[in-house]
């Protein structure tokens, strides 16, 4: 393929936040909101040219140096197999640290930046290592352009989508499947285990709980330490997601809930208990919703389930004004909400019914939401992943 599009969707997590870092069940599901990549083939050109629309930046990689690159590694660690990831990525950290020298800055928005390109030329190096072709290399430069309706850093998923879109593309023109033969398991997880390979690079110690929602899509029962259980739901669930734009750190949230639970034991484990019981009780409703007339009915189990666990969040300190604020609007509306990731600021899920669009009330409180300076996206859980597209020449 010449010209293609990728498409991978964020993700969101409905039930089992924090919960999940004591080994309990988290749900987490592919988001309507994606990250596109579109692929043009230059052969005229010996340039790899990357352009990241919403960083606003472009990066360039020359072919004969990274052909370079690529020959000497495997001299250095021979072998047809690509069984030595670690240091793939220490070798190409230090190709890259010298190509960006001079640029470097301490801005969040220049580190992502830099992380993306790390994150492009390690994934390139791999596909090419891995190849079904032995001894393949790069003959001809192509343009790629990578843009997302997510917000970056909000707990949406939107580094897992970027390194889904990327790991995809790089395996597809190196050969390792087809616009067809991707959506084969062993395909699907292969660009999922790439797509973890760039959650490394951009945050350190992942679940693989995004790389992998957002590769398969749908709806996921994820256990620390247990892999996980894809549901088997009718169809996506109606959601908005509310902005509450205040930045928050997740790894300092984390933090604090976990010195709670050093102070209180007890009381905050009857908690994790408690978002468990939730999972459990959601799961049969998720699953069965779509499917039958009694959807109102579990619709408003759905909503309760919200309202517990986003009391339960509540419970552990991480909510905020902002987030507060967003709850009562929507409960004034009678609509159900709850924090969504790490919370303290972040996102808030709205759960919406069916035939939402046509309800004056849900234009009502999207206007409320916005009047009051918050950012409203009406979107599904539960839908497709990844997917590769043809493009006419």
């Amino acid at each position: 393929m010449k010209k293609f599009e990728i498409i991978a969707p964020g993700k969101v997590i409905l039930h089992g936040e924090h919960a999940v870092v004591y080994k309990k069940p988290a749900l987490s599901a592919a988001v309507g909101l994606t990250t596109k990549l579109k692929f043009h083939s230059q052969p005229e050109n010996q340039v790899c040219v990357f352009n990241l629309d919403t960083l606003n930046c472009t990066f360039e990689i020359q072919l004969k140096q990274f052909n370079e690159f690529v020959n000497e590694f495997r001299v250095k660690y021979p072998g047809g197999k690509l069984d030595c990831t670690a240091k793939l990525l220490e070798d190409v950290r230090v190709v890259v640290a010298k190509q960006l020298e001079g640029s470097i800055s301490n801005s969040p928005k220049q580190l992502q930046a830099q992380k993306s390109f790390l994150s492009i030329y390690y994934l390139l190096a791999g596909a090419v290592l891995s190849a079904p072709s032995a001894e393949l290399t790069i003959q001809s430069g192509f343009e790629v352009y990578i843009d997302t309706e997510l917000t970056i850093g909000s707990g949406l998923g939107s580094s897992a989508s970027f390194g889904a879109v990327v790991a995809a593309a790089f395996l597809l023109f190196t050969g390792h499947f087809d616009e067809q033969s991707y959506i084969k398991l062993e395909n699907k997880a292969l660009i999922s285990q790439w797509a973890f390979e760039s959650e490394r690079i951009m945050h350190g110690t992942p679940s693989g709980v995004d790389n992998t929602v957002v590769t398969y899509g749908g709806m996921l029962r994820f256990v620390k330490g247990q892999g996980f259980q894809s549901l088997n739901i009718q169809r996506p669930l109606n959601i908005m997601l509310v902005d509450s734009r205040v930045n928050r750190s997740t790894a300092d949230i984390v933090a604090k809930v976990r010195h709670l639970w050093e102070a209180f034991p007890k009381v905050v484990d009857s908690i994790w208990d408690a978002c468990e019981e939730i999972v459990s009780s959601a799961i049969p409703l998720y699953e069965s919703f779509g499917n039958a007339k009694d959807d109102s009915e579990k619709f408003e189990k759905l909503e309760r389930l919200f309202q517990i666990n986003n009391d339960l969040l509540k419970g552990i300190g991480v909510t905020h004004p902002k987030l507060e604020q967003i709850f009562a609007i929507a409960f004034k509306r009678g609509f159900f909400s709850k924090i969504t990731g790490a919370g303290a600021g972040g996102f808030a899920i709205v759960l919406l019914p069916e035939n939402f669009e046509s309800n004056q009330v849900y234009w009502k409180l999207k206007e409320e939401l916005e009047a009051a300076g918050f950012g409203v996206q009406a979107t599904t859980a539960g839908g497709d992943g990844l997917r590769i597209l043809a493009l006419e020449e």
